[in-house]
């Protein structure tokens, strides 16, 4: 039997009555989802458009789900609750690529979903396959049959906690939050959800499904009452003897990242971070499934509003250099950078005039302002929104102790 990855079959109609009913349910959960403001009555079109329409791999060889591909792995397994079938996906791609899964629309036609762009979510479960991943990055895309999409990565927002891990939680993604892109893509003409794979991942997810959800103004009103939290003049330690919100950590094939003692600037406990990915001196190849980056909070992995005045904020740590020979003009193969709530990152590499080559050897500090970021305007909305969590990617091969790590505001 092929394995199934799709959302569970439509209910069966049951008369007027039984359409009334779902309208009355569908009511009483956007009451419990907007605190018994903005109650929306959904018609039976767009109740029937929120019922867990089944999505489904279509079929040819140009949109492979299942299998071992060049940029990504994808099967069924019993790894879900009670022993259900959960999609196992897995991805290492450059930028350049496009690894996309479309599940489309089970006839196969095209959908509006204009009218429930403020009434619906995509539902769905999801853990990773072994503790201290890197953040999946994935997003999901609503594709028109021009092709253009609206897209949104996985944030923080849309899990019941961040980062994700071997534990099932729930997603929920409001359709409205497909901001990317939308005002290219058309509404009334969607054919497909896809699972789009950025970078690096691996994790499973567990059956999609469209729910009904509350309408955005209340989400607007919510976030009006719950602002992000301005970052207030003070010093918040990273590492400083004790990692107490941090992914990624933990010995690996390709990496060994740990907190070992005596490899501090004080002789004290110090992050000592050794990883090798570079080519195969004979094949020439890349190894496999890099997981080479490290993501560090001080917040609870709750997102912050962005520095008022970014030149006078800094990430700011120790570093000593004991494996890496960059040369006296070159950076070193490690970005640090910052991710915002949702999901878009922005980092800098450790060049000469934030950590020059001379000090090899010796703890040196590095200050990085958050102005050297990539922050959104009114005129470039594209950039940081927010401040969810620090991050470092490593690359090629070296070995470096990393001590004091802190943000300053």
């Amino acid at each position: 039997m092929t394995p199934r990855f799709a959302f569970p079959r439509p209910l069966e109609p049951h008369g007027q009555g039984f359409t009334v009913l779902l309208v009355f349910l569908a009511a009483l959960l956007l009451n419990a989802c907007s605190g018994g403001r903005d109650i929306v009555e959904l018609s039976a079109d767009q109740l029937e458009l929120l019922d867990s329409i089944p999505f489904a791999p279509a079929p040819g060889e140009d949109n492979p789900l299942f299998g071992q591909f060049p940029g990504h792995r994808a099967y069924m397994q019993p790894l879900g609750p009670q022993g259900t079938e959960v999609l196992q996906l897995e991805w290492w791609k450059g930028p350049t690529h496009d690894h996309r899964i479309r599940l489309p629309w089970p006839d196969g036609a095209p959908h509006d979903l204009a009218s429930v762009e403020d009434l619906g979510a995509v539902h769905f479960m999801m853990r990773t396959r072994r503790p201290n991943r890197p953040v999946a990055a994935l997003s999901l895309q609503w594709e028109d049959e021009s092709g253009h999409c609206s897209e949104t990565h996985i944030a923080p927002r849309h899990a019941e906690y961040w980062p994700p891990d071997t534990v099932w939680q729930d997603i929920h993604i409001p359709i409205s939050d497909f901001d990317r892109g939308r005002s290219g893509t058309n509404w009334s003409n969607l054919i497909t959800l896809n699972l789009k794979m950025d970078d690096f991942g691996d994790v499973l997810l567990g059956e999609f499904i469209l729910v009904p959800h509350a309408p955005r103004k209340t989400m607007k009103k919510w976030l009006k009452r719950n602002p992000l939290k301005a970052p207030v003049n003070n010093r918040f330690n990273l590492f400083d003897e004790e990692l107490n919100c941090v992914w990624g950590m933990g010995e690996f094939p390709e990496r060994h990242f740990q907190v070992k003692e005596k490899r501090g600037r004080n002789k004290s406990r110090g992050l000592d971070m050794e990883w090798d990915f570079s080519p195969n001196a004979l094949s020439g190849k890349r190894k496999s499934f890099p997981s080479n980056t490290v993501g560090f909070s001080w917040n609870g992995w709750q997102p912050m509003a962005a520095p008022i005045q970014p030149d006078q904020a800094f990430i700011v740590f120790k570093l000593r250099n004991i494996g890496i020979n960059q040369g006296p003009n070159d950076p070193l193969p490690i970005q640090v950078g910052v991710a915002d709530a949702d999901g878009a990152t922005s980092s800098v590499f450790l060049t000469q005039d934030l950590l020059p080559g001379t000090g090899f050897g010796k703890w040196q500090e590095c200050r990085i302002p958050f102005s050297a970021f990539h922050w959104a305007t009114e005129a470039d909305p594209s950039g940081l929104s927010s401040i969810a969590y620090v991050f470092f990617q490593f690359k090629e091969k070296g070995h470096v102790y990393i001590d004091d790590l802190q943000v300053r505001f």
